[in-house]
């Protein structure tokens, strides 16, 4: 049975940013050979919330794939021996929290305008409270 997952992996924020492309586009490749590749969202190099064999800095890459159940496992073994590979987490995406997930953004999206003209009324409103106050 196919099902939606995401994996996210953490890579060794010390290496040369040459290295971690590499370890990524290795990744996306294995990804793109055993599953239904989506996308690769990469969150770039941050700080770690605390240290992990001494590295305080971590490139973060997430992978959302449609794959058969062993997938994730190959996967572990493929980066088990990998030092590069801080860590790793795979989960199944819940894809009616998704659609709430899209539909949340676009109403915050929406609400954002609203909010924005609403703080410019309330910007004229205080404009005008102000110069009544100074006659």
């Amino acid at each position: 049975m196919i099902r939606p997952y995401e994996t996210a992996v953490v890579i060794d924020g010390t290496l040369a940013d040459d290295t971690i492309r590499k370890e990524q586009q290795q990744l996306e490749d294995f990804f793109k050979a055993n599953s239904e590749f989506e996308k690769a969202d990469e969150w770039g190099k941050r700080a770690l919330a605390y240290t992990i064999r001494k590295k305080k800095t971590g490139h973060y890459v997430i992978f959302s794939y449609k794959a058969e159940g062993g997938v994730p496992a190959a996967f572990e073994k493929h980066i088990k021996l990998n030092e590069n590979i801080l860590r790793h987490l795979t989960v199944v995406r819940d894809l009616k929290n998704e659609a709430a997930r899209e539909a949340l953004a676009a109403r915050r999206a929406q609400g954002e305008l609203i909010k924005a003209e609403d703080e410019d009324i309330d910007d004229m409103d205080r404009e005008i409270s102000d110069d009544r106050y100074e006659r």
